[in-house]
C-alpha cells in the first residue's frame, strides 16, 4: 500500500497542509521514494512576488518555484538545484523560501553519513514552526527523515528519534506518521543493542504520545512493539526501564487486546516476572500494575501468572513482606484476582501471605485493606479453604471487620458468611468472642437485606394460616 497515497489535508495552526502523494507504490521507509510535484499556482492569483511583494509588470515576469509551485520574481526565484524528492536530478528553479529545504533533501540522498546527519538535523529544525513543518510534510520530508534511520549510524538514529518525538507532539499527524512507517523505526530503535539514553528516551516519549490514540495502540500491538518494550525494561535500568514499562501499561490496560497479546506474546508473563527481580520500587510498581491488568482479564493469563509465581517460589508473596505502599496495593489486588483461579495446592500460601500482610498493614490505607479483604473473601468461597480461614479469622475480625472503612468490613462479612456454611460452630464461637456486634451492624446496614430475609423466612412459613385443631 502506498503510505502517501492520500490526497487529504491536515490542518496545522489553522493552515491546510497537503499530504504528499508518492509516485508508484513504494514501500514505507523506502529511501528511493519520490513524490508528485505540487500544482503550480495560477498566474491570475499573484499580482506581486510572494516573497518581496514587488509588483509584476510587462518587464517583471512571474516565475514558478519548482518545489512549492508558488509565484515569485526573478530575484526571489533565482537558484537552480536538483529536486531528488520529486525524481528530478537536473537543477531546477527554486525560491528563496525553499532553498534550504531543497538543499537538505539533496543531502539526505547522499551516501555520506555526515551529509545525512546534517540533513536530519536541518529538517528537524524546520519542524519547530508551522511554516517549516508544512514545507517538510509537503515535499515528503517526513518519509525522508524516517528512511534515513534504517541504515544510519547512531548519530543519525538519535537525531531521527528526536525528530519523531517532535512530530508526535502534533496529534493530528500521528496517523500519518504511522502510515509512513514510524512504528517500524521506533521498534528498530528499542530493539537495538544501542545503549544511548537519549535515543531510547526520545523513542519512548514518541511512542507514549502515539499510544494516547486508542486506534494507534492496535497498530502498535500489530507491529510487535511489546517485545521491543520488554527488551528495554529488562536490559535497561533506572528511569529508562520505568518509562518503557509505563508505555507497556498503555498497551495492556484494555482487556480487548488480551487475546491478541496471549496469542502473539506468550513470553510476556515470564519476562515481567524476570523484571520484578529489579529492586527499583518504581519499576516494581509499574510491572505489578501490568500484572494486575492481566490478572483481572482472562483465565489463561491468571493461570500463567500463578504458574510463573509458583515456579519462581512465590515472588509475589515476597513482595508483600516489605514493598512500598503502591506495590503492596498492586500485589494484593493481583492475589485477590488470582484467588478465583488458584489451584487448591497453593491456596494456603496465598492466604497466609495475605493475612501476614494484614497484621502490619496501615489501617489508614483503605485501598490496601479493601484488596486484602477482597482476596481473602474470594479464597473463602471455596469450602476447601475453610480450615485455613478459620485459623486466621481473629486477625480478619480485628483488622477488617473492625476497620473504619465500609468495603473492608463488607468483605470480612463475606468471609464470615462463607465460614458459616462449612465451619459454623467454630466461626460463630470466634465471632461471638469479638466482632459479633460489628458483623450484625454491617450486615443489617446493607440496603434491602431485611426484605430479602423476610422473603426467605416466608418460604418456610406464611403470613396467614388456619389452626389445625
Amino acid at each position: 500500500m502506498n503510505p502517501f497515497g492520500s490526497s487529504d489535508n491536515v490542518t496545522i495552526d489553522g493552515t491546510a497542509v497537503k499530504l504528499p502523494v508518492a509516485i508508484g507504490n513504494p514501500a514505507a521507509l523506502s529511501p528511493s521514494a519520490t513524490f508528485q510535484k505540487p500544482n503550480w499556482m495560477p498566474d491570475t492569483e499573484a499580482d506581486s512576488c510572494l516573497n518581496c511583494d514587488i509588483k509584476f509588470s510587462q518587464f517583471r515576469r512571474k516565475h514558478h518555484c519548482r518545489n512549492c509551485g508558488k509565484i515569485f520574481c526573478s530575484k526571489c526565484c533565482l537558484e537552480k538545484i536538483p529536486l531528488p524528492h520529486f525524481g528530478i536530478n537536473e537543477p531546477e528553479k527554486v525560491c528563496k523560501n525553499c532553498k534550504l529545504i531543497v538543499e537538505l533533501m539533496n543531502k539526505a540522498k547522499s551516501s555520506d553519513m555526515d551529509q545525512k546527519y546534517e540533513a536530519v538535523i536541518g529538517l528537524s529544525s524546520l519542524l519547530k514552526n508551522s511554516a517549516g513543518l508544512s514545507k517538510v510534510i509537503e515535499c515528503g520530508g517526513i518519509n525522508t527523515i524516517l528512511s534515513m534511520a534504517i541504515n544510519g549510524n547512531n548519530k543519525i538514529k538519535s537525531a531521527v528519534a528526536s525528530a519523531v518525538h517532535c512530530l508526535a507532539q502534533s496529534m493530528m499527524l500521528n496517523s500519518f506518521l504511522v502510515e509512513a512507517g514510524c512504528l517500524k523505526v521506533l521498534k528498530n530503535f528499542l530493539s537495538s543493542e544501542c545503549n544511548c539514553t537519549e535515543l531510547l528516551s526520545d523513542s519512548l516519549s514518541a511512542l507514549n504520545l502515539l499510544c494516547m490514540d486508542s486506534d494507534i495502540r492496535i497498530e502498535v500491538l500489530k507491529e510487535g512493539m511489546i517485545e521491543a518494550l520488554l527488551n528495554v525494561v529488562v536490559s535497561s535500568s533506572g528511569i529508562t526501564s520505568v518509562f518503557a514499562s509505563r508505555v507497556l501499561q498503555l498497551l495492556v490496560c484494555n482487556f480487548e487486546y488480551h487475546d491478541f497479546i496471549l496469542q502473539n506474546h506468550r513470553r510476556i508473563i515470564p519476562e515481567l516476572f524476570a523484571a520484578l527481580l529489579n529492586e527499583d520500587y518504581q519499576l516494581q510498581a509499574c510491572i505489578t500494575k501490568i500484572l494486575m491488568h492481566f490478572s483481572a482479564g482472562s483465565v489463561p493469563f491468571r493461570e500463567m501468572i500463578i504458574q510463573e509465581d509458583v515456579s519462581r517460589d512465590f515472588p509475589l508473596l515476597f513482595l508483600l513482606k516489605g514493598s512500598s505502599q503502591g506495590v503492596l496495593v498492586h500485589v494484593a489486588c493481583i492475589v485477590a484476582n488470582l484467588a478465583v483461579s488458584v489451584n487448591q495446592n497453593y491456596v494456603h500460601h496465598y492466604i497466609t501471605g495475605m493475612c501476614e500482610l494484614l497484621t502490619f498493614a496501615n489501617q489508614e490505607n483503605e485501598e490496601l485493606l479493601a484488596q486484602i479483604g477482597r482476596g481473602l473473601a474470594n479464597f473463602a468461597e471455596s469450602p476447601s479453604s475453610s480450615l485455613h480461614m478459620i485459623h486466621h479469622l481473629p486477625t480478619i475480625i480485628s483488622n477488617l471487620l473492625k476497620s473504619s472503612f465500609e468495603v473492608p468490613k463488607v468483605h470480612a462479612c463475606r468471609i464470615v458468611v462463607y465460614l458459616f456454611s462449612s465451619e459454623l460452630p467454630s466461626a460463630l464461637d470466634i465471632l461471638s468472642q469479638s466482632g459479633l456486634d460489628e458483623f450484625i451492624e454491617t450486615v443489617f446496614d446493607l440496603p434491602g437485606l431485611t426484605d430479602i430475609l423476610n422473603g426467605l423466612f416466608l418460604r418456610k412459613v406464611s403470613r396467614l394460616s388456619v389452626c389445625q385443631k
